[in-house]
């Protein structure tokens, strides 16, 4: 299967998760062509200074691969830099939020994956 860029959705979020600015999420693969083994296959696009807020998850885990950019990954009360080729990980009862403090846009890939 082959899914064409032109065929993805597109959403933009203001304060996403009671974040900063605007997160542009590109829907990757929905839950279904997962078999709902997965909850989100996306690409995130935070532009300087904007954020996802401070989340927890229950019952699923979160992986964030960071393709450019750098920023701040708030990793359950810990502040840790993050930059292009940076793995963030978020277990079920863990909670977490990022951070775009650079001067160019923040590009990541999240998964999240249900227990």
């Amino acid at each position: 299967m082959v899914i064409r860029s032109s065929d993805v959705k597109v959403e933009k979020v203001l304060s996403m998760r009671g974040g900063k600015g605007e997160v542009e999420m590109t829907h990757l693969l929905s839950k279904e062509i997962m078999h709902n083994k997965a909850r989100l296959f996306a690409k995130m696009k935070l532009s300087p200074g904007s954020s996802v807020g401070l989340h927890k998850h229950e019952g699923e885990f979160e992986i964030y691969y960071i393709l450019s950019g750098e920023g701040v990954f708030h990793d359950n009360g810990k502040d840790v830099p993050i930059k292009a080729g940076d793995v963030c990980f978020t277990d079920s009862g863990e909670s977490h939020s990022i951070e775009n403090t650079g001067d160019t846009d923040l590009e990541f890939l999240a998964v999240i994956i249900l227990l």
